[in-house]
């Protein structure tokens, strides 16, 4: 009995131990990491685990660490006999491109050949950083702000699927406006004389800028000498305006009366203006028909 258990034991010393599944991280991780074999590399007893689909993409400069991977393992697939081998904790790499620079550069020279249809000159101050970019610089499309006049400040944005990346610049647009010679009062009509042409920059104004005067305009509010006029400063000229003397012609009956009165508000052709019969001071309404003409159907 002796010898049989001599005999055994050196078999017994040659049984190997349960081998334990090593993990380590790969190399090198990026952002378009799929499946868990991106992220890290293990033995063959349980390369299947590579397999497995990750829940989301990884984000760039995005740290991994080993308890991370090890409990994700484990809430999929069960308990796991596992060696961890080398550093425990990895950083998402971000491959670029396309450079930041190269992303403005393409945004910038879209840009520019927009603004210099429109404008006599033009210049572009870049803003504030902008990211590389994992997409080929290729593949990006830019989408223009179409506003006339421009902001002082624009983003133009460039496009890639979902991901859009804003690039502000701040402008200078130059065009030939009309800009009042002298101060000019409210509803002065206005008169090519009181204007002259001059290049300006006209980004950052609210509306459009004039670069003809309209026919029968007058001022909407004040303006100041070298004000650069716009749409919204101006308005038609009314057919009546407060204060002069209209003719009125009164219907009765088949008759017609003329007669005279003072405007005691502005009115445009068929509104009604209130009018006052300087002779009798009576206060009445008529409709407006042409310049200084109003009328009243009984």
């Amino acid at each position: 009995m002796k010898f049989v258990i001599k005999l055994m034991l050196p078999f017994a010393l040659m049984v190997p131990a349960h081998a334990k599944t090593l993990i380590r991280f790969q190399k090198q991780i990026t952002a378009h990491a799929c499946y868990l074999g991106d992220l890290i590399n293990v033995s063959s007893d349980r390369s299947e685990l590579m397999k497995l689909p990750l829940d989301s993409h990884p984000k760039p400069g995005e740290t991994i660490s080993r308890k991370q991977i090890v409990d994700w393992v484990i809430q999929k697939t069960g308990p796991l006999d596992y060696q961890w081998k080398g550093k425990s904790t990895a950083q998402v790499q971000q491959v670029v491109r396309a450079t930041g620079n190269e992303l403005r550069r393409k945004a910038q020279t879209e840009l520019e050949h927009q603004l210099s249809k429109r404008y006599d000159t033009i210049t572009l101050s870049p803003k504030g950083l902008v990211k590389d970019s994992e997409f080929p610089l290729s593949e990006f499309h830019v989408e223009l702000p179409e506003t006339y006049p421009p902001a002082k400040q624009i983003a133009v944005r460039l496009i890639h699927g979902k991901y859009s990346i804003p690039v502000w610049f701040k402008i200078s647009a130059y065009q030939s406006v009309l800009v009042a010679k002298r101060p000019i009062t409210n509803r002065t009509q206005l008169q090519q004389t009181d204007f002259i042409l001059k290049k300006r920059d006209v980004a950052g104004l609210k509306d459009k800028p004039l670069t003809t005067l309209p026919q029968a305009i007058w001022l909407k509010k004040s303006i100041n000498k070298n004000h650069i006029v716009t749409f919204s400063d101006v308005a038609p000229t009314p057919q009546i305006i407060k204060g002069q003397w209209v003719q009125v012609t009164v219907f009765n009956r088949g008759i017609s009366l003329l007669s005279r009165a003072i405007a005691e508000q502005d009115g445009y052709t068929g509104q009604l203006v209130r009018m006052k019969n300087p002779l009798s001071n009576k206060y009445f309404v008529a409709r407006v028909i042409a310049s200084h003409q109003a009328e009243i159907s009984s």
